[in-house]
């Protein structure tokens, strides 16, 4: 099959749908199918507007971009690669950029497919701006890639769920899943902890820093902890952004030689300080950040336990004290108890961390079950 990607990053653009489109077109490309990414030059100015990376064709396309991702409008069409594909596959209708790719699949007369996520998400974001105006855009999106849309699928059992019971759409659950490398590989957390010389137990945040996620409130968790004396734990936080407000709020919070700043690592290094945590923490503040948190899935392969609050689609997958805890958003006392609880019962943890690794697909697994609702749908 010739199976064309759309979305308005691609690599080296990192992030979990950057990752997630780019892990299903080299599973896809790996099964040997013709694999095409449709994609904008943000975050891509010197790289190539066309090349091949692991058997993956990229087209980068001029856009123009009105301050925020989703508002990334194309100003080129790549006509020819959308005229021959058997499949346009877009990822996420919130993306003007999507929209109108499939917008021109769809007069083309190519079949096209939709993922649907963070369905009616902004009504709760902190900015001013988009929570007023963004439910607007978002209804009118969603209703647009509803028409444009031949298959649609859910990334999430929340997005599932509204779309059917406030939409009346049918659309079908295939979640991202995790590499079978990072599954299988070994145990280095020991080597994780020698390395960058942690004595103490400690928790990992891992992700964007970016005031949606909640940073500060894990920071002012490990604050009251520390406050308490009742643990003497480190908190290190790995992800790409700027590390500046966090530090000075440790630094305030007098908690910053307890905090271990990372940055971007490699999947090498990440394992190790999953492998070496008590918790894997999850304290975003908003719906629309967490529709399905590949760090939940990332976590359960290694069999370490979520703490994660009650935002998005984490409630539909981490469910309290069966395979993680959850607790309230911008809670940090509530964060700080969950946390305390799991180091203070550590059988718990590994009991939790457990049962969530039999809920993890890999991406080879994704790969066929996408490949399946293609031939079905496409017939």
């Amino acid at each position: 099959m010739k199976i064309v990607h759309v979305y308005h990053h691609y690599y080296p653009v990192v992030g979990g749908l950057e990752r997630a489109v780019q892990s299903l077109a080299e599973e896809l490309a790996k099964l040997g199918h013709e694999v095409h990414v449709i994609t904008s030059r943000y975050g891509a100015e010197d790289r190539p507007k066309e090349e091949i990376i692991n058997n993956v064709f990229i087209h980068r396309v001029k856009a123009l971009r009105a301050g925020f991702p989703d508002l990334t409008y194309p100003f080129e069409y790549p006509e020819k690669i959308l005229k021959n594909a058997d499949i346009v596959h877009g990822h996420t209708q919130n993306s003007l950029f999507v929209a109108k790719m499939i917008e021109k699949a769809k007069e083309i007369g190519v079949k096209t497919f939709m993922y649907f996520m963070a369905i009616d998400a902004l009504y709760d974001h902190p900015n001013l701006l988009v929570r007023s105006l963004g439910p607007f855009y978002s209804r009118w999106i969603l209703k647009k890639a509803i028409q444009l849309s031949d298959v649609k699928l859910a990334r999430s059992l929340r997005d599932q769920d509204l779309l059917y019971n406030k939409y009346g759409v049918n659309a079908i659950y295939i979640p991202d899943g995790v590499s079978r490398w990072f599954v299988s590989h070994e145990f280095s957390g020991e080597k994780f902890r020698e390395y960058y010389k942690l004595n103490n137990d400690y928790v990992v945040y891992i992700g964007r820093l970016h005031p949606l996620k909640g940073i500060d409130i894990l920071i002012k968790a490990l604050y009251h902890i520390l406050r308490n004396n009742s643990l003497n734990l480190d908190l290190v936080i790995i992800g790409p952004g700027d590390a500046g407000p966090y530090i000075n709020l440790a630094k305030r919070l007098g908690v910053d030689k307890n905090i271990l700043f990372l940055g971007f690592v490699n999947e090498e290094i990440k394992i190790g300080a999953i492998d070496g945590s008590l918790a894997v923490i999850v304290p975003s503040i908003n719906d629309y950040v967490e529709v399905y948190p590949m760090v939940v899935s990332e976590a359960w392969a290694r069999s370490k336990p979520i703490i994660a609050t009650k935002v998005g689609g984490v409630p539909y997958r981490v469910k309290h004290m069966f395979n993680g805890l959850l607790v309230p958003p911008k809670d940090p006392k509530a964060l700080a108890e969950a946390i305390t609880l799991l180091a203070n019962d550590k059988e718990l943890g590994i009991k939790l961390g457990a049962e969530g690794r039999k809920s993890v697909m890999t991406w080879d697994e994704i790969a066929f079950r996408i490949l399946e609702i293609y031939k079905e749908k496409s017939s």
